[in-house]
């Protein structure tokens, strides 16, 4: 340390002192935001995040403030992204916690001798759930959301959206320390007695709301969804009937076992045993809540009144629960029954037009192969939910390796490629099919999905080559060359010879697509005509008559557009000059108006101004001057 001494003279110390401590507590000001500003460089630097230019511009426009710096953890901001995997496994972990406590902590509040049996096991588990309760505060007090679509990452922000909320009341609700009572009423006093002690850790149930947020997100994610809602509408199912049963038994307990036909009957040996209490307690539970068997008959108000209320809880419970069931295996067989409906269309159009057996069978058969490969799915109806963006996505993935096969698409532009995936169209041809014939102007080209595919002579039995998966055939017809000697016809006949998948591109999607990449456009006319020189069809005279027709109308549409363009902003200027000139003569021919009739007659000069405005016609500099008006005597 460096010692720093100052002497100052008696004489001046009074005079200067006030100066002085001014500019040292201003010195040691700067000191200190110096090292603030250092520190906060540091950990900056610590950051292992790539910077952001827009954030950084939005940070210098807040200039050296510390307003908005959003508080840490030890020097760690401690932020929960809900999509990330580890907060679904914790979802599933709590969940877990949950269930527990939804099953067996009303079990074990009515039947004793479960809460007798392993004590140690229950109250390992009883606060192991607990300590997960705990730990799940602390998580959704940092769990992320999203504000004007961005995540918020402030952590006072999250604890003070987390605290208002209610979510936060159903947490304290769920932990609060009910447990002190076994200091007065401990759980190994449950002796044929009903409820156990255990019954003060019912609040645990209020975590519900933990395990709907996994259902959904599961729900979500799963690829079976119906099969999932299923499974969560018994589950529900089982749990509606289990506390039912658990309160048969408790109301028993409160009858007395055994004392009416109604009530359980505890005597004997099997009757008396934790397995045949809870499975007749579940056996009645189920014949009264689905009102589908014959139960005993009630004895007295209280027996009545219970099961009044089980009757209308059955009914209105199980209706909700079997209509869900029901629509939920509706859509399971939606898209069958989708498909099924417009094959028999298809098959009453031709019977009534009476097709011919042969045709029928053919598309029967494909039909069957429709389903039986994709289900008849139709892409554009999936797909149109979805912004252009994720649909653009989807496209890229599925068919972007698939468009770069073909030669005169190789080392495109990256746009050009994206535009023309979601041009794509997929076909389905079956055996026998001709995809094209010679001579067939030639409007789209294919690139071979799946399948193979046959070049035949014109007598359709001369088999020229054979096209498998990858193979692409018809590119230069869709670029329409001019000087092309085949005309953008077809020059074979092409035939599939089982099942077909293709990829259809026609000419007008690319050449919309092509409208915004003229130098891509040039790349690929230029590739087209190496193919045709290559096989001698290409008319190269032909060919530059109409490049340099094609440049020229290009110029003169050029020098029209900015022709145009020059006129439209000599327009805009006259009108804009006018409109303000007319406003100018309206504000003075108003001010004229509003003049007193005093002033008018004192000034004739004045009625002269106003003929000229109004009329528009003369603009003389002076006026004539007017007579006297003479009273009459």
């Amino acid at each position: 340390m460096v010692t720093v001494s100052v002497k100052i003279d008696e004489n001046l110390s009074n005079h200067y002192s006030p100066n002085v401590l001014t500019n040292v507590r201003h010195r040691l000001g700067r000191v200190a935001h110096t090292f603030r500003a250092a520190l906060r460089l540091g950990r900056s630097r610590s950051d292992s995040r790539p910077p952001d230019w827009f954030v950084d511009k939005s940070q210098e426009k807040k200039g050296d403030s510390n307003e908005g710096i959003p508080p840490t953890c030890w020097g760690y901001r401690i932020v929960v992204d809900p999509s990330l995997p580890w907060h679904y496994k914790w979802l599933m972990v709590i969940s877990l916690a949950v269930l527990y406590n939804v099953i067996f902590v009303v079990g074990r509040a009515v039947f004793w001798e479960l809460n007798n049996s392993v004590p140690p096991l229950w109250y390992t588990l009883d606060y192991v759930c607990d300590v997960i309760y705990i730990f799940d505060i602390l998580v959704r007090a940092h769990e992320g959301y999203l504000e004007q679509g961005l995540l918020v990452t402030d952590p006072q922000k999250l604890r003070r959206n987390y605290l208002s909320s209610k979510k936060w009341k159903l947490d304290v609700i769920s932990l609060l320390p009910t447990d002190v009572v076994y200091c007065w009423w401990p759980p190994s006093d449950c002796q044929l007695q009903v409820p156990c002690s255990v019954i003060v850790r019912l609040n645990r149930v209020f975590k519900l709301p933990r395990l709907w947020d996994w259902f959904e997100r599961t729900e979500t994610d799963t690829n079976y969804p119906n099969v999932f809602r299923i499974c969560k509408v018994l589950l529900a199912i089982l749990v509606l009937i289990h506390w039912n049963a658990c309160l048969y038994f408790a109301i028993s307990y409160a009858i007395g076992f055994g004392t009416d036909n109604w009530v359980y009957n505890i005597d004997g040996p099997k009757n008396s045993t934790l397995t045949r209490q809870y499975i007749y307690s579940f056996y009645w539970s189920t014949l009264t809540l689905t009102t589908i068997g014959e139960t005993p008959v009630p004895e007295n108000d209280a027996e009545y009144l219970f099961v009044v209320a089980d009757f209308l809880a059955g009914v209105l419970i199980f209706a909700t629960i079997v209509g869900n069931i029901g629509s939920m295996i509706s859509n399971m067989n939606l898209a069958r029954v989708d498909f099924q409906n417009r094959m028999d269309g298809v098959k009453q159009y031709m019977a009534f037009r009476k097709v011919g057996r042969e045709l029928e069978a053919r598309v029967i058969r494909w039909f069957a192969y429709t389903w039986a490969e994709s289900g008849a799915l139709d892409e554009e109806r999936v797909l149109s939910a979805l912004p252009d963006k994720l649909k653009a996505e989807i496209a890229i993935r599925v068919h972007l390796d698939t468009l770069r096969k073909v030669r005169i698409f190789q080392d495109c532009e990256p746009g050009l490629l994206e535009a023309l995936v979601l041009k794509l169209r997929l076909q389905v041809f079956s055996p026998g099919d001709y995809i094209c014939r010679k001579g067939d102007v030639g409007k789209e080209m294919y690139i071979v999905k799946r399948g193979r595919l046959q070049v035949v002579a014109d007598d359709g039995k001369t088999v020229l080559a054979t096209l498998g998966a990858g193979s692409v055939f018809g590119e230069v017809s869709v670029l329409d060359i001019a000087g092309n000697r085949t005309g953008n016809r077809r020059t074979a006949n092409v035939r599939s010879l089982g099942y077909s998948d293709l990829f259809c591109l026609a000419k007008d999607d690319l050449w919309v697509a092509l409208a915004d990449y003229p130098e891509a456009r040039a790349t690929l006319t230029e590739r087209g005509c190496q193919i045709l020189r290559k096989d001698g069809l290409l008319d190269e005279e032909i060919f530059r008559r109409s490049t340099v027709s094609q440049d020229t109308m290009e110029e003169s549409i050029s020098s029209l557009e900015r022709a145009v363009e020059t006129l439209q902003t000599r327009l805009a200027r006259l009108i804009a000059e006018f409109s303000a000139s007319q406003a100018k003569l309206k504000q003075r021919l108003t001010k004229i108006e509003l003049r007193p009739k005093d002033e008018d007659e004192d000034q004739p000069s004045s009625r002269c101004s106003r003929r000229r405005l109004r009329s528009f016609e003369t603009r003389k500099k002076s006026c004539p001057p007017t007579m006297p008006r003479h009273k009459t005597m």
